[in-house]
C-alpha cells in the first residue's frame, strides 16, 4: 500500500453542510473542529484516495448513511482518482454491516436455548465440508471463530450465502489492495453508533499481520470520527426554528 500525503487538505465544510451556521453561532467551536477532524488530513500518511475511501465507508455505514454526505464524500474519492469499481467495493463492503443483527444476536439465541434445554441441529458432513472451506480456501482463509462456528451449526446454507457476500469485495485483488479493505472495514466497524469490537479487533489484527504501520490504523479511527458532526446538521437548522435571531447572535449563551 502507498502511504503519503494527499492533495489539497479537505474543508470542513465537506462533512458539514452547517458549517457556516456553526462559524456564525459559535465560531470557536467551528475552529475546534476544524483543527480536529483536519488532523489527519494535515498529518496524512495515506493517501489522498485512501482517506476518500475510508470517509465514504464511514459515510455508508447505515444507520448513519445521508444521501448528500455520501454524494459529497464519493465526489471527494473521484477527484483523487478513485474509480467506480473502488467506490462499489467500499459500497459493498460497508453493506456487511447490517450482517451484525446476526452477529450480536445469535450468541444471545444460544444462550437462551441453553437455559432451556434445547439442543443445537446435529452435525452434517455439510458442516465439516464448509468449516474447511472457509479455514483453507477462499481470498482470506481464516480460522472458524466461534460466531460463525455457531452460524455453521444452526443454518449451514445461511452460513455458505453469507461467506459469500462477504468474501465477494476481497477476491477482486485488481480492484483495491487488501491493506485499503482493511482500512475500510476498521472505519465501518469503528464508527458510532456501530463500535462492533469484534469485528474492529479482527481487521486491526489482520491490517497489522499484513504489515498496515499503526499509525495509518490510528489514522483510519481519526478520519471515521468524522461521522459524529451529523448532529450538527441535524441540529442547527432546529436550533434556527426554536430560537429568535437575536438570541442566536454569538456570545449570546442562557445563564446557568
Amino acid at each position: 500500500m502507498v502511504v503519503h500525503a494527499g492533495s489539497a487538505e479537505p474543508r470542513l465544510g465537506w462533512h458539514l453542510r452547517t458549517i457556516e451556521r456553526c462559524r456564525a453561532l459559535d465560531p470557536e467551536f467551528t475552529a475546534s473542529a476544524e483543527a480536529l477532524f483536519g488532523h489527519p488530513h494535515r498529518d496524512a500518511s495515506l493517501s489522498g484516495r485512501a482517506r476518500a475511501l475510508v470517509v465514504l465507508a464511514a459515510e455508508a455505514v447505515i444507520p448513519q448513511a445521508d444521501e448528500d454526505r455520501m454524494a459529497a464524500a464519493i465526489g471527494w474519492a473521484a477527484a483523487e482518482g478513485a474509480t467506480v469499481d473502488e467506490v462499489m467495493c467500499v459500497l459493498e463492503i460497508a453493506c456487511s454491516i447490517g450482517l451484525h443483527t446476526v452477529s450480536v444476536g445469535l450468541p444471545i439465541l444460544l444462550e437462551e436455548m441453553a437455559k432451556q434445554g434445547i439442543d443445537l441441529p446435529a452435525e452434517t458432513p455439510r458442516h465439516a465440508e464448509l468449516k474447511e472451506r472457509i479455514e483453507t480456501t477462499g481470498p482470506r482463509p481464516r480460522p472458524l471463530n466461534s460466531i460463525y462456528a455457531a452460524i455453521l451449526r444452526m443454518d449451514p446454507d445461511y452460513f455458505a450465502h453469507r461467506i459469500r457476500f462477504i468474501d465477494l469485495p476481497w477476491e477482486r485483488l485488481e480492484v483495491l489492495d487488501p491493506a485499503v479493505k482493511h482500512l475500510v472495514s476498521i472505519a465501518i466497524d469503528a464508527v458510532s453508533p456501530q463500535h462492533y469490537v469484534d469485528g474492529l479487533r479482527k481487521h486491526i489484527h489482520e491490517a497489522l499481520q499484513i504489515g498496515v504501520a499503526p499509525r495509518a490504523i490510528l489514522e483510519v479511527l481519526q478520519l471515521a470520527s468524522v461521522t459524529g458532526l451529523r448532529t450538527l446538521d441535524v441540529g442547527l437548522p432546529l436550533v434556527d426554528r426554536a430560537f429568535p435571531p437575536a438570541a442566536r447572535a454569538p456570545g449570546r449563551r442562557n445563564p446557568e
